[in-house]
């Protein structure tokens, strides 16, 4: 699969920057076009947060993807599951062991190594664009207090990565598991991102509108509703940012 890669030094946000972008960098014949910068200064990440990345030090990527009738609404976090095996797939080709906490988020342990944001664009009943934004901790090793303690690929190796050799790591997974989803292999992919799930299968505690519960993940629905198995035997549906895990969880 052919990628067209754009190649910023300082920009506000790669998301953005290829929102405003796109029919200006979509080549004929690509079906993925890619921008990355050294360095951002508004990047997003979920729930409004921002994401801070030291210049030159962490892979900053966007990709836009078009997946015509390939891709139904009903199943739009499909995309978002090939994203996240992806980074896995790809941090297994350094050594490093990673799990998927709901919805895209990409842990060591407890420690966050990297985050996705998906914006989606529909035409009807199915996806008509997307654009991925994926912020992954490489060569930082400072980071400012945030909710989720960070850790990044040279406080797990203990030396420097290549910013670039990451990239490229990271597009030749995406590109293999964004080929699998346009050809039909969904099951295979939710599976495989369901075994990835942090805390399946373990009793865990839990916050909702309601208050505190311990629950099991049961799985994930192709809408991307989180399904957890209370103790007392009832399963509750939950959107994104309908129910929160505690930091220590």
């Amino acid at each position: 699969m052919s990628i067209y890669i754009k190649r910023l030094d300082v920009v506000d946000s790669t998301n953005r920057y290829l929102r405003d972008e796109a029919e200006n960098l979509w080549v004929d014949g690509k079906e993925i076009v890619a921008v990355t910068a050294r360095h951002q200064t508004a990047g997003r990440g979920q729930r409004g947060n921002v994401w801070s990345s030291k210049d030159g030090e962490n892979l900053l990527l966007s990709m836009l993807v078009r997946p015509g009738n390939s891709l139904e609404v009903a199943n739009q976090f499909l995309l978002s599951q090939a994203v996240a095996v992806s980074l896995h797939a790809a941090m297994k080709c350094y050594g490093i062991e990673t799990r998927l906490k709901w919805p895209n988020d990409i842990y060591v342990g407890n420690r966050k190594l990297a985050g996705i944001l998906v914006e989606l664009d529909y035409s009807g009943a199915f996806v008509d664009q997307a654009i991925v934004g994926i912020g992954l901790n490489v060569n930082q090793t400072e980071f400012p207090p945030m909710d989720r303690v960070p850790v990044s690929m040279k406080m797990l190796l203990g030396r420097d990565v290549s910013v670039e050799d990451v990239m490229r790591d990271v597009l030749c997974n995406f590109s293999h598991y964004y080929s699998e989803m346009r050809w039909g292999c969904k099951e295979a992919i939710s599976a495989e991102y369901r075994e990835l799930l942090q805390g399946l299968g373990e009793q865990r505690n839990y916050v909702d509108t309601d208050g505190a519960f311990t629950a099991v993940i049961e799985g994930v629905e192709p809408t991307g509703h989180l399904l957890l198995r209370r103790s007392d035997g009832t399963l509750s549906r939950y959107a994104f940012k309908e129910v929160e895990q505690p930091m220590n969880d």
